[in-house]
């Protein structure tokens, strides 16, 4: 099954290989040089940006960067390798906490982020997004016993919530506009803003539902924690986050997405990568 998917994905970057290949070797001869682009092509290297969110982007225990959005990234890195006419493109996975990913893709450090990005207009001023490739939604995550299962239930308590990530702005949006007095307690990563919460420290933490389950899952008492039926905020849309100014270079990432999404192996990864994390085993959603 595994040699079976591989195998498709390989086809499947060989189709979208002579059309790139024949799209873009017009449009770098016609257009402005992209910076990424000869980044790239120069240094033979392709620098990629990620965190630890599974399903999206994590070490496995074979210490492998994997997930649903490096398996695309891997693609669009074979893409890139065919497009410039490169015999090798090494890549190469930079660990990259949400607060520094601006400053990451500013400084040449990473030439694009892998990881969750939620598309946000407060950014754009700042970085460039791909298209969107999954729609999550903000949730409040608690421990069964708190008692709590909607944001009313959240007044006056303290929650946790990652710095640097879109989750803190529509909290603290929210926090404003229903008055609800919330201790906001920030953290570098997802995976300590979820332990706050299960050790006490945070009454709830405030966090994509796509994003908790994999946690809730590995905990040793998945029955034991509750995501709220209520949405929080605006709906949080993923993509890939680039540098500013690189129109090219963002518009080729946007077409091998849209082929990939246009493939039945795009159906494989999400049934593989997404779908596996939908349902909590033993949990009930209030």
């Amino acid at each position: 099954m595994k040699k079976s998917f591989n195998c498709k994905i390989m086809l499947l970057f060989r189709s979208l290989a002579l059309l790139s290949l024949i799209m873009m070797s017009y449009s770098l001869r016609a257009t402005p040089v992209s910076p990424t682009f000869e980044h790239i092509k120069s240094s033979g290297t392709l620098n990629i940006g990620y965190r630890q969110l599974d399903p999206f982007s994590y070490k496995d225990q074979d210490g492998k960067i994997t997930g649903y959005t490096i398996t695309v990234c891997n693609m669009i890195a074979e893409e890139l390798r065919l497009t410039l006419g490169l015999k090798k493109l090494a890549i190469h996975y930079i660990p990259v906490i949400f607060s520094q990913r601006i400053n990451a893709l500013n400084s040449n450090k990473i030439d694009m982020d892998c990881s969750v990005n939620t598309d946000a207009p407060e950014r754009k001023n700042s970085v460039s997004f791909s298209i969107d490739y999954y729609v999550a939604n903000m949730r409040v995550i608690s421990l069964r016993k708190n008692n709590i299962q909607t944001l009313n239930d959240l007044k006056g308590h303290a929650v946790s919530v990652p710095r640097g990530s879109k989750d803190l702005l529509e909290v603290n949006k929210v926090n404003r506009e229903k008055h609800l007095n919330l201790s906001i307690v920030t953290s570098d990563t997802v995976q300590d803003a979820f332990d706050m919460m299960v050790q006490h420290r945070t009454a709830a933490i405030l966090l994509d539902d796509i994003l908790a389950y994999p946690m809730i899952n590995r905990s040793p008492h998945p029955e034991g924690f509750t995501v709220s039926k209520e949405v929080v905020g605006e709906k949080m849309k993923y993509a890939i986050m680039m540098r500013k100014q690189d129109p090219l270079f963002v518009a080729f990432i946007n077409k091998t997405l849209e082929n990939i999404f246009e493939s039945p192996v795009n159906t494989q990864m999400t049934n593989k990568w997404l779908g596996q994390k939908i349902a909590v085993k033993k949990m009930h959603n209030n």
